[in-house]
This record gives structure tokens, C-alpha cells and sequence, in this order.
């Protein structure tokens, strides 16, 4: 019997065991020895539940050797991997009067929105008008500007001719005019010096002569008095040279050099009111230049919002409106304006449609995070679109997400990676955004290896184990086991080709009451730590995982070894809590069932959280060994 039919009975025969009534409490001996009767001849060999040892039937399966992937199925929806966004570019509020219909397929260059532009086009009008009015205004200055540059050149020419002037008087009256003066000074005190010492001679031979009697006292008075006349010359002109020379030489000079002065001080006070005045004139220049610039820009940009009254395709597509998206998207807050249609009001940089290219589509899954760990680009899905008729379509992972997202309200605890696939569609199969899609992701090829149905494994703490056939009843053995799909696991050791599981959880008499053996344990590779508890075996093959559960050594912190945040251990049932012991309801005893409950639903179904599903991890690296 093939291995599906196998796991199709024993998904019968387990939902049928959940739909039946529990064993009440306070059955007597003697029921108890009933029922034990009735499962005693139920299970022996050539009764109609047990069947022959050894033989295949609905609720056992034999050690097969088969190759298997590892997949995982997640949903989402189509995307365009081009898609083009036409939005509102005005600055202001917009009137739709023009808009293709929905749906309808473009080609580059046809126009598919127009917006009212009557108000666009009289302030273009009005703005025009300024612009003219600021250029001849900026002209105006340009020539200000100029003219101020030609006079200050003058007034600074003029200025500096002053000056020169003032610097050659002071060189003209050093080199002339006092040099002169002090040779005519210097003359007449000279001329004075000689004319007293001849008119002193003179007058002592007249007195000589007079005392001899040659000369009479008259005229011997008269040489008197032209002698004290020379002495009086004399004085008056050493006079002279001593009062140009302390007065009026320094006079004349501090009244050149202030001249000098005095010019140089205007040159400078001309240069200064130079650069005020050319300052202003430039700066009322730039004025005008920065006003033409505002003006001419808003003269470009008025133009430009004209142009985008007009909204043409950029390239071909298929028209799909915003508001469309927003319900798509179950928005509670888009949308307030009604649809895309003539006379809405658009606001700036309101998204207005998009143009998807329908020629090349991507699906959107979310991967639980506890997944996307195990997904790589390039890995092969198959992709499933009821919208297309059912038609599986061939794809490959793109990308992975960057971040996680949340559940939001509904789930806040779910973290969800988006996963892009892309694949290779023709024009005739009709996909359109939106479309939802269900992917299987090949996460891990296994090749040729000893396989066991999933429903086959159990597990006691950190062992691992299948229930083998042992007389009339079953016994626990211990397998380590490697990697694991949602239908077939891995057996690494413990196990040989052919050997029968039972792939059912067994009742509690049919299970022979034991511990588990040290030797047993260690063969398959489990060791037994400091506090007598049985360790994960360590090594490649416990390092698969089963889909849905969490690579190795990589649990959150405050987890406890071997399993996962938000997973139930091997052998729990749908809807288990995180933490309950195998073979223990919520709330129940332990020690309850056989040594733990099958694994009856591991494959991960479309809204069923991986928390329900999710499987113990065999590869705990801890173990109870660390905790003292």
C-alpha cells in the first residue's frame, strides 16, 4: 500500500479517535479487566484490528528507503514586478474632468488623467505680465549699476588730482620758494654785515681826521649816524632771518602738508562714499535679479503644472484606480472622496492609479519567521491561482524581507516575512494584481534515505521514538532522526528498511510498560546527563528540523531546550498549548495516553498558525544536563 494511502487512513482513524468520547473516571476492576480482555484479542495475531505481525495495514506503515523534498505552503498575492504610480504633482487641490476607464489596458503616450487648468492658466497669464515688469526692472538696475561704476571712476580721479597738487605745492615751495627767501635773507644780512663794517671805518678815520682838523664835526656826524643806520640794517636783517626761520618757515610748511593732508582725507572719504554708493546699487541689482529669477521660476513652474494638468502612461499597462487598492486592501481610512471619477477632488501627491505590467507578475507570500531562515533565493516554488482556473505555475524566490511583519490587531504575537516569487506568465492567463495564490516552497532536497511517516513519530522528553510491533503489542524504540517534511521523516538510526511502525497514537494497553535502557538509548546516540534524564544526540542529522520549526540553536531566549517559542513538542495535537508534555492534554494529568501522541498535523495549512503545528525540536543542544 503507497505511503498516501497509508497517511489517508490514519488521518481517518485519528479524527475519528478526537471525535470520540474520553474513558470516564471510576470505571471499576472489573470493566477494567473487560476492556483490557477486549484489546487483548483485538491486537493478537489473525484478529480483525490487528491483522498479521508484520504485514501492511491502515494504521502501520514499513521502513522504507525514498528520496522526498521539504516543502512549506504559504499564501498571498499577486504583484507586478513593474508597476508605475501616477499621482497628483500639483501643489494644490485638483478636479479630475478627464480619466480612462478602469481596467483598460494603455500603451505609452496615451493620456489617461486630465485635471481642470483654468486656474493654472490665468495666473500663468498674470505671471508673464510680472515677469516683464520685473526684467525691465533688473535692466533698470543693470544700467545703475553701471553709471555708478563710471563716477565713482571720476570723483575718485578728481580726488586723487587734488592730491597730486597738494603734494607738488609742498615740493615746489621747499625746493623754491624757501630757498629763495633764505638766500634773499641771508643777502641782506650780509650786505648789512659788510655796509657796517665799511661805514665803522669810516667813522674812525673821521674821527681822526676831525681831531687833526681835516674834517669838520658835521660832516663826522653824518658818518655817525650812516653808521648807527648799518647797525640798525644789520639788526634787522639777522631779525629777519631768525623770524623766517623760527615762524614763518613752520607756518608755511604745516599749511602745505595740511594741504596734503587735507586731500589725501578727501581721496579716501570719495573712495568710501564710492563703495557705499556702488553697494547699494549693487545690491538693489541683485534684488532685481533674484525677483526676475522668483518670477521667471514661478513662471516655469506654472508652466509645468499645465503640463501636469495632462497626465500621460510612461509605458504600457493596465489601468487600476487607488481606491481600488485601498478596498483591495481592506483600508478603513482611504477612499473618503469616492472613486476615481470626473469631478473628484484629488489632493497634492494623492496616488491616482497605478499602471501595473500584467507581462511580468510576482507573488507576495508571508513565510513565518520561523521559516524564513530556510529560505534562499533561487529555491523553486509552485504556485497555485484559483483566480486562473487552478492553473500551478513554475517560480523562483527573488528576495526575502528585510524585517518581519506583525499580525497587527488581529495577531500581534505573528511575525511574517514577505517573500517574493517571481514567475514566467504569458498575456492569455489573465493574472491581475491582487490575485491570491498559494505557493509550495521546496525548502531542502533529501536524496535516498530510510523515511517514516511523520505520523509514526512520538517522543518521551528528548528521545525520540516509533512503537514497533512486539508479540500482541507495541514497544517504544528510540530513533534519531534527521530531516523531516510535512509527510515523511528521516530515520538516522534505530531502524532498518522494512521494519513496521505503527502510525497511530496507541491506546494505553496496547503498550508494553517499560523504561527506557541505557544501552538502547546510546546506540541510536543519546546519551544520559547529570541529572539521569536522557540528551539529544548531536550531529548533522539532527540539525533539519521539520518544517515550520526553528533551525538548531537558534530558540529565543527563555526557551527551554528543545523546543521553540510558540511550539508544541512532537506528539501534540492541534491545538495543544506551547509547554504541555506529550501525552498530556492542557489542564490533564501527566502520565496520561501511552508516552506521548502522534504528530497527526504537521503540515502547515493556509491560516493555521506554524504554533499549532510546530514540532519539538529534536536537535536541543542544551538538554536538561545545563540545568542544575
Amino acid at each position: 500500500m503507497r505511503n498516501d494511502e497509508v497517511l489517508r487512513g490514519v488521518e481517518g482513524r485519528a479524527g475519528s479517535a478526537r471525535r470520540g468520547s474520553a474513558t470516564k473516571i471510576g470505571v471499576g476492576v472489573v470493566l477494567l479487566a473487560i476492556v483490557g480482555s477486549v484489546g487483548y484479542f483485538a491486537l493478537r495475531p489473525g484478529a480483525g484490528g490487528g491483522g498479521v505481525p508484520g504485514a501492511t495495514t491502515s494504521d502501520r506503515a514499513p521502513v522504507t528507503r525514498a528520496a522526498f523534498d521539504i516543502t512549506t505552503t504559504a499564501s498571498g498575492e499577486l504583484e507586478a514586478r513593474n508597476q508605475i504610480e501616477i499621482r497628483n504633482k500639483l501643489d494644490s487641490e485638483a478636479i479630475i474632468t478627464e480619466i480612462v476607464p478602469e481596467g483598460k489596458s494603455v500603451k505609452a503616450g496615451d493620456v489617461v488623467v486630465l485635471f481642470n487648468s483654468e486656474k493654472i492658466t490665468d495666473s500663468l497669464n498674470d505671471q508673464e505680465l510680472a515677469v516683464g515688469t520685473a526684467r525691465a526692472e533688473s535692466v533698470a538696475a543693470e544700467n545703475s549699476y553701471t553709471i555708478q561704476v563710471n563716477e565713482n571712476t571720476s570723483k575718485t580721479r578728481q580726488a586723487q588730482l587734488k592730491v597730486d597738487l597738494a603734494e607738488l605745492a609742498l615740493q615746489q615751495w621747499l625746493e623754491g620758494d624757501v630757498t629763495t627767501k633764505r638766500q634773499k635773507l641771508e643777502t641782506a644780512r650780509e650786505k648789512a654785515d659788510l655796509e657796517l663794517q665799511r661805514l665803522a671805518e669810516k667813522l674812525i678815520q673821521s674821527e681822526k681826521l676831525h681831531e687833526q682838523g681835516f674834517l669838520s664835526k658835521d660832516e663826522r656826524d653824518r658818518d655817525e649816524v650812516s653808521y648807527i643806520e648799518a647797525c640798525s640794517a644789520w639788526v634787522t636783517a639777522d631779525l629777519d632771518g631768525k623770524v623766517y626761520e623760527n615762524y614763518e618757515f613752520p607756518k608755511d610748511q604745516k599749511s602745505k602738508l595740511s594741504d596734503v593732508e587735507e586731500a589725501k582725507a578727501e581721496l579716501e572719504r570719495v573712495k568710501l562714499n564710492n563703495e557705499i554708493e556702488l553697494a547699494s546699487k549693487d545690491a538693489a541689482r541683485s534684488k532685481s535679479r533674484q525677483q526676475l529669477a522668483l518670477r521667471e521660476l514661478r513662471l516655469a513652474k506654472l508652466k509645468t503644472d499645465l503640463e501636469d494638468c495632462t497626465i500621460k502612461a510612461p509605458s504600457d499597462g493596465l489601468v487600476v484606480f487607488a481606491t481600488s487598492l485601498e478596498r483591495g486592501r481592506g483600508s478603513m481610512m482611504g477612499g473618503g472622496d469616492g472613486v476615481m471619477q470626473i469631478g473628484r477632488k484629488v489632493y497634492p501627491n494623492e496616488l491616482v492609479m497605478i499602471l501595473p505590467d500584467t507581462s511580468e507578475m510576482v507573488a507576495s507570500v508571508r513565510v513565518q519567521e520561523s521559516l524564513a531562515g530556510r529560505v534562499r533565493p533561487g529555491q523553486q516554488a509552485m504556485l497555485k491561482i484559483d483566480a486562473a482556473g487552478g492553473k500551478v505555475f513554475v517560480g523562483r524566490v527573488d528576495s526575502i524581507g528585510i524585517l518581519a511583519e506583525t499580525g497587527g490587531w488581529r495577531d500581534p504575537n505573528l511575525r511574517e516575512y514577505t517573500v517574493k516569487i517571481g514567475m514566467a506568465t504569458e498575456a492569455e492567463h489573465g493574472l491581475k494584481p491582487s490575485m491570491r495564490c498559494e505557493a509550495e516552497l521546496t525548502l531542502d532536497q533529501v536524496g535516498e534515505a530510510l523515511t517514516i511517516p511523520v505520523q509514526a513519530v512520538f517522543n518521551d522528553g528528548a528521545v525520540n521514538f516509533v512503537y514497533t510491533e512486539s508479540g500482541v503489542r507495541f514497544k517504544r524504540v528510540p530513533v534519531q532522526l534527521g530531516r523531516r517534511s510535512s509527510k515523511v521523516a528521516e530515520i538516522v538510526k534505530g531502524l532498518a528498511e522494512g521494519q513496521m511502525v505503527l502510525v497511530r497514537e496507541p491506546s494505553a494497553g496496547e503498550v508494553l510498560a517499560q523504561a527506557w535502557a541505557k544501552a538502547e538509548l546510546e546506540a541510536v546516540g543519546y546519551s544520559i546527563g547529570e541529572d539521569g534524564q536522557p540528551v539529544a544526540p548531536q550531529g548533522p542529522g539532527m540539525r533539519g528540523g521539520r518544517p515550520g520549526g526553528r533551525p538548531s540553536g537558534q530558540g529565543k531566549p527563555g526557551e527551554k531546550p528543545g523546543e521553540k517559542a510558540g511550539e508544541a513538542p512532537i506528539g501534540a495535537k492541534p491545538g495543544d498549548k506551547p509547554g504541555d508534555k506529550p501525552g498530556e492534554k492542557a489542564g490533564g494529568k501527566p502520565g496520561e495516553g501511552a508516552g506521548g501522541k502522534g504528530v497527526e498535523a504537521l503540515a502547515e495549512k493556509d491560516g493555521q498558525k506554524a504554533s499549532d503545528v510546530a514540532k519539538k525540536d529534536d536537535g536541543a543542544e542544551d538538554g536538561e544536563a545545563k540545568k542544575k
